[in-house]
Order: C-alpha cells, then structure tokens, then sequence
C-alpha cells in the first residue's frame, strides 16, 4: 500500500493535516492492517488498551457483559469509526468488548508511538479528545434512553437512530442495512429476545416495520417516532 493509502484513517479525521512528513512516515512504519470475519473478538475486559483503531471497512459492535451471560451492545460501528481510543489517554485495560459484526478490515495504531507524536503535536491530542467526548456522550444518551423508556418505546427509538446513522431512503421510508437478529435488538435496548419479537409483531401489524434477514425496513418512520 502506498503512504496515502496507510494513513486513511487520519485523514477520514482531518488530522493528517497536522502531522509533518516525518510523523507522517512514523505513523505509517507502525500500522497494522487485518482483515477480520464476522463474529472475530478485537478485544475484550480485561485485556491491555495498547493499540486505537479505525474500522476502514465492515461493522464492528462494541458491547458490556451483564450479569445474565448476554452482551449488552453499546453502539454500532460503521465505516470511517474509531474505536479503542481510550488507549491515548491512560495505559489501562479494555473495559468493553469490541467484535466483528460484518466481516471487517480494521487499521490498528499502537499506543506507545501515537502518544509521542501527541505530546509533539498538541493538535492532534486536541482532536483525537474530542472524538472520544462524542462517544462518551452517546453512551451516556443510550444509558439515559434505557431507564427511562418502556420496551417498546427503546425498540422504536434504536431501529430509527439505526435508520439515521447507517440506513437510506426509500420512498417515505428507511431500509437499515444490517443483519440485526432479535437477540441484537435485545442486547442494543436491554430487554429479552422474546419481547423483541412481540414488539416486531406490533409494529409490522400496524405497517410500522418489516423486518427482513439482511435487512430491517422502517416503512412510516414518522408513526414509529410517535411510538418513542
């Protein structure tokens, strides 16, 4: 791969832009890039925070174990996400679990030369904090959005956010374009399987949603908004 090609996931954050060439060069000697198949674990708790990541194609999940056995599944990732960012901040261990949702290519920084182009490039740190403040908010939306929403209420909620990050138009409605089982959408809205498939029920009873194998069609986005 040639150098512009190694350093696409700085420049999916603009932050090529603030590395010289020999940082530039740096960053490049030490990337890895793997190709992963669905249902592959990137890390789990426990295990050392020592590189960041950036999901160059595919989908990842990044889930917490709950006390019942089932991994309550934080948020998606898409193309063009970083993930793992905790690393820059403390030398620490993962708290979290990261794994392959659709087969995936991931770029992979260690943290020790990452860290030293940081401390000479303030900018950089400056940028790579304010991606990991997003995230902690949309983990801190999601917590919210669970205590304080009925099953079905968070079901509606997650498939049209799903809707608005990864799906497309169609028509009046929203095709999402994940293979979503109902034990996912349980462990996304913290409820169990067969609730999920009641709630469904309604939902396609009333022509809300059709849910698909590959796919979930929203078919009166507005209507289910009113379910929230």
């Amino acid at each position: 791969m040639n150098l512009e090609a190694d350093l696409w996931f700085l420049q999916r954050f603009c932050l090529l832009e603030v590395l010289n060439e020999e940082q530039r060069e740096a960053i490049r000697r030490v990337i890895t890039i793997s190709e992963l198949k669905r249902g592959s674990r990137i890390y789990m708790p426990g295990d050392p925070a020592g590189h960041i990541y950036l999901l160059r194609f595919g989908v990842i999940k990044l889930g917490t174990p709950i006390p019942d056995g089932r991994l309550l599944i934080l948020t998606f990732l898409y193309t063009g996400d970083l993930f793992g960012e905790s690393a820059v901040v403390e030398e620490g261990t993962r708290d979290h679990v990261a794994e392959v949702h659709e087969d995936a290519i991931i770029c992979a920084v260690p943290r020790a030369p990452l860290i030293e182009i940081m401390r000479e490039t303030p900018e950089l740190g400056y940028q790579v904090t304010k991606l990991m403040a997003l995230r902690l908010r949309t983990f801190e939306t999601r917590v919210e959005q669970l205590l304080q929403r009925s099953a079905q209420a968070r079901i509606a909620h997650t498939l049209l956010a799903l809707g608005r990050q990864f799906g497309a138009e169609v028509g009046q409605g929203l095709v999402i374009p994940l293979r979503l089982s109902q034990r996912d959408i349980a462990n996304l809205v913290g409820v169990r399987r067969e609730t999920v498939n009641l709630v469904l029920q309604n939902f396609r009873q009333r022509g809300l949603v059709e849910a698909q194998r590959r796919r979930i069609l929203v078919q009166d986005p507005v209507a289910l908004a009113a379910v929230c």
